[in-house]
């Protein structure tokens, strides 16, 4: 299998924005309804909700299950207003 110029570029910048502390999507999952949470109420992120953060910027896989989450938990607040 050989890759694009495009795929290589892709590559490159993933791994030159890479950080030693960055979370993995195990641990995305694990935190994301907290991170969630705190993003509706409008809070300010610590630094664990800040790895997840980042690795949602990154995971296209994880953004999507948040969006999800967090088009849920949109629906369920506007259904008690």
């Amino acid at each position: 299998m050989s890759l694009s110029r495009e795929q290589i570029s892709d590559l490159l910048k993933m791994i030159s924005t890479s950080e030693s502390d960055a979370a993995d999507c195990g641990c995305c999952f694990d935190q994301i309804a907290e991170f969630a949470d705190a993003q509706l109420a409008g809070q300010p992120l610590d630094d664990a909700m800040r790895i997840v953060q980042r690795h949602l910027e990154q995971c296209c896989c994880c953004k999507f299950e948040y969006q999800a989450l967090l088009d849920g938990l949109r629906a369920i607040e506007d259904d008690r207003l």
